[in-house]
């Protein structure tokens, strides 16, 4: 079911397929999410703005979606990645796409090939410590609700089966769609509604981020971004947005989506 991919880190002066580690013990985590947008507008600033903010979190998992290979060289030549983390990718699968970048030992990366018309994958990083991190970014598009309901219906049994699993990324429905809400499975937990059930905790929100409405000028305000927790020994600890704030006096932000960082702790 799952294809088997090398990851890559950063050696002797080159990036190298890196070897699977050994089990660990289970470890406290932080995991952050984002779809960075592949939009060439304001594009350097905003890749600037993006590196900056993951640097300083510096978390144990990052998750990005829409990566764009103009992106993935310049994250490939960032010396704290290269000091750090193990990379899912060095080229892309298509002209934007899932990256996962780990600062914790990988035992296993691989890929689950997904019924798609926009190339869509979903990527598991598997960690020693007994944790694996799935990313996806689902079909894109309101029309696409049955699309992403079998989607769902293939990912989650999938994580399921390697014990416990986050799922993160662009899940491109919203907490009343009910096609793809039918299809969740109650297993994994929405970690934003657990944690923040008071707060709308809107990923895609334009009448924050006016960039986004200058673009597409219609107020959208959506909880499409997720973080889902599954299993027993990690805990959700806490959860907040990433890039809420603009990176220029114009509007600028990093992103048309707000990032998610999650904190696990183990239960």
């Amino acid at each position: 079911m799952f294809e088997q991919l090398d990851a890559f880190h950063y050696v002797s002066g080159d990036w190298k397929p890196a070897a699977h580690a050994s089990a660990t013990e289970p470890t406290d985590l932080r995991i952050l999410t984002w779809n960075v947008w592949f939009g060439g507008h304001m594009f350097e600033e905003r890749r600037a703005a993006l590196l900056g903010e993951l640097e300083r979190r510096k978390p144990d998992v990052i998750a990005l979606q829409e990566v764009t290979k103009e992106l993935l060289d310049v994250i490939a030549l960032q010396p704290w990645i290269r000091k750090a983390y193990t990379l899912s990718d060095l080229e892309l699968f298509q002209t934007y796409d899932v990256v996962v970048l780990s600062r914790v030992p990988l035992h296993r990366l691989s890929a689950l090939a997904l019924p798609t018309q926009m190339g869509r994958r979903l990527l598991v990083a598997e960690l020693a410590c007994g944790l694996a991190v799935g990313t996806v970014h689902l079909e894109s598009m309101k029309e696409s609700k049955q699309p992403r309901a079998t989607q769902l219906r293939l990912i989650q049994p999938a994580l399921a089966d390697l014990g416990d699993a986050v799922l993160c990324g662009d899940m491109n429905f919203q907490p009343e769609d009910p096609v793809e809400n039918a299809a969740l499975d109650s297993g994994f937990v929405d970690v934003w509604p657990a944690l923040r059930p008071d707060d709308a905790g809107y990923t895609a929100d334009s009448q924050i981020n006016r960039m986004r409405f200058e673009l597409k000028p219609t107020l959208s305000r959506k909880r499409i971004d997720r973080v889902f927790l599954h299993g027993t020994r990690w805990k959700a600890a806490k959860i907040e947005l990433v890039g809420t704030e603009p990176i220029d006096i114009d509007g600028t932000f990093t992103s048309d989506h707000f990032g998610l960082e999650c904190a696990l702790t183990v239960a």
